[in-house]
């Protein structure tokens, strides 16, 4: 055998083996439903930038169970732009096929991005109207996991969706003009896109399983969608 050759192929070897190590990075590969329209297990870069602040090593949730989602939408300037979420790989194909069709319909979303641009601070993302769902952190005011914390919670423009619990008090606090859901009489700038217990967005998550806060007796999410 040419020595050359006989080189190349023990290289070949070794890169080969070592591929199968533990541990060894792999490029994770996305699913894609439609262009722009894609999910997959957590990317290293995204582990690593949630690690220590949306994620915190703990006993219901891993890595594996979750997936990176990356999605069009409509912004309120009628601009296209690419959002992300995390959510649990057991809604990740519901969530871009939901996603999709809010895409089609042009349902304006104002940002989309990772909590973790705000420290994981649900008050501060909700002060944004940034749409986001994975954050392991427990309900308000008690020791409860929240569906987020499980990924399987999305919230929709908070802001204008407030929530509003059995004592009236509202969150986020610059969201107090849309506690009136009256599409004719609240005088919020964005009151035609709120969600309703007839909207488009409402049925449309409904249909793929998913529950509404807006339905809950004693308090309500009108921006939270949970499996």
């Amino acid at each position: 055998m040419n020595p050359r050759i006989g080189k190349w192929l023990r290289i070949l070897c070794i890169m080969a083996v070592v591929s199968l190590l533990p541990g060894t990075a792999a490029k994770v590969q996305a699913k894609m439903y439609k262009k722009g329209f894609t999910y997959q297990e957590l990317p290293a870069r995204i582990k690593e930038k949630i690690t220590g602040i949306s994620y915190h090593k703990n006993r219901s949730i891993k890595y594996r169970n979750l997936r990176y989602v990356r999605v069009r939408h409509y912004d309120f300037n009628g601009e296209i732009q690419s959002g992300e979420l995390i959510v649990n790989k057991k809604i990740a194909r519901k969530t871009v096929l939901i996603f999709y069709e809010l895409y089609k319909m042009k349902y304006p979303i104002e940002r989309m991005k990772l909590v973790d641009e705000y420290g994981a601070d649900d008050g501060k993302s909700m002060r944004a109207n940034n749409t986001s769902a994975f954050n392991y952190r427990t309900v308000a005011g008690t020791s409860k996991l929240s569906k987020h914390a499980l990924g399987l919670a999305i919230d929709i423009n908070p802001r204008i969706n407030p929530y509003i619990n059995s004592r009236g008090i509202l969150t986020p606090v610059n969201g107090k003009k849309y506690r009136c859901r009256n599409v004719k009489k609240c005088k919020g700038k964005y009151a035609s896109y709120m969600i309703r217990p007839n909207s488009k967005i409402t049925r449309l998550f409904k249909k793929y399983g998913f529950t509404w806060g807006g339905d809950w007796k004693y308090s309500k999410d009108y921006q939270h969608f949970q499996m």
